[in-house]
């Protein structure tokens, strides 16, 4: 089985990861620079160490500059005219997560995820002061 092959959506956000669905992960062929395999990475993170996540995609994914866009689609942040609104709402609540982990903060990805956050707030305060009644 390869990354794309595999259903991501059968790991647990925010919660201990079975040993059968990390041996499942352990046995998957990895290529570590798809949107599966960032989905995979962004699920596990909050459970595992960087140690841990390396050791199973070969690099640590929250580095890689070059999957911004990756991590755009996935957070929702990108148009998609047909959205999986349970898989964003799981990789905010993992982000999010990990955006409070002081190890990882710092990280490129969690840096991108945090300043898109931000400009989406920025936008809806500015809509909102704007679209206000005298």
């Amino acid at each position: 089985m390869n990354c794309n092959d595999f259903n991501a959506d059968i790991i647990p956000v925010n919660e201990a990861i079975s040993p059968d669905i990390l041996q499942e992960i352990k046995e998957m062929e990895k290529c570590g620079k798809c949107l599966q395999c960032l989905y995979s990475y962004i699920m596990l993170a909050p459970a595992m160490t960087d140690k841990e996540l390396i050791e199973l995609f070969g690099a640590d994914m929250l580095e890689m500059d070059e999957l911004k866009g990756e991590l755009d689609e996935l957070a929702g942040f990108k148009l998609n005219p047909y959205p999986n609104r349970l898989r964003i709402a799981r990789v905010n609540k993992s982000l999010q997560k990990i955006s409070l982990q002081q190890e990882r903060s710092g990280k490129a990805l969690v840096k991108h995820y945090i300043n898109e956050c931000i400009k989406q707030y920025e936008g809806d305060m500015l809509e909102e002061y704007y679209n206000m009644a005298p």
